[in-house]
């Protein structure tokens, strides 16, 4: 393993939308949820002031506030908010599957909210991130690791969507339809006059 800073083995992907933006998706702060790697969130179609352009395999990292630890990793092409900075991989350094783990980690984070200029809304800039000094193994180990790392992230998902439907489940059986009994032998218009 080498240590290396993030600006050796990732760019700011500085691309401006001049033409139309219908048909792009459109990411603001508010899509990015916190210690979540991927996108799950976005706007289609509305009226906005938003010119910076993300492509699909970019990291998008919310640079106000980042002790919010915003970052994920975009799924197609689109537009964002200016308070987001697009991170590229160089793909000759750095396994591009492995680039939004090493950005979405706490130590980054710290780093960010330490780097961070404002006092009611805060900011960190590339010029800062990019010093950001962190061990990197070789090819063939980050292929391994991002492989180890997104399958654990498959499983927290899965496993997510597991919680939402058991907590489904359980919701109908206490609001069933009227007239039906619950475990308790009371309908559900009962317990709606108890």
């Amino acid at each position: 393993m080498s240590k290396v800073l993030l600006g050796d083995v990732a760019v700011e992907h500085k691309e401006t939308c001049k033409g139309s933006k219908d048909g792009y998706p459109i990411v603001g702060l508010e899509h990015l949820i916190p210690e979540e790697i991927t996108l799950t969130a976005w706007n289609e179609g509305s009226e906005n002031t938003f010119s910076k352009m993300f492509r699909k395999g970019n990291v998008l990292f919310g640079r106000r506030r980042a002790y919010l630890k915003k970052a994920a990793v975009a799924p197609f092409d689109g537009i964002c908010s200016g308070d987001i900075t697009v991170i590229e991989a160089k793909p000759d350094r750095i396994l591009p599957e492995l680039l939004p783990f090493i950005i979405q980690n706490d130590d980054l984070f710290e780093f960010a909210v330490g780097k961070s200029a404002g006092s009611l809304s805060p900011r960190v800039k590339w010029e800062h991130l990019k010093n950001y000094e962190f061990e990197l193994p070789d090819m063939g180990k980050q292929k391994e690791l991002a492989e180890l790392l997104w399958a654990m992230d498959n499983t927290k998902k899965s496993y997510q969507k597991l919680i939402a439907a058991t907590d489904e489940l359980v919701k109908s059986q206490f609001i069933g339809p009227a007239g039906h009994k619950d475990f308790t032998g009371h309908t559900a218009s009962a317990r709606r006059c108890a």
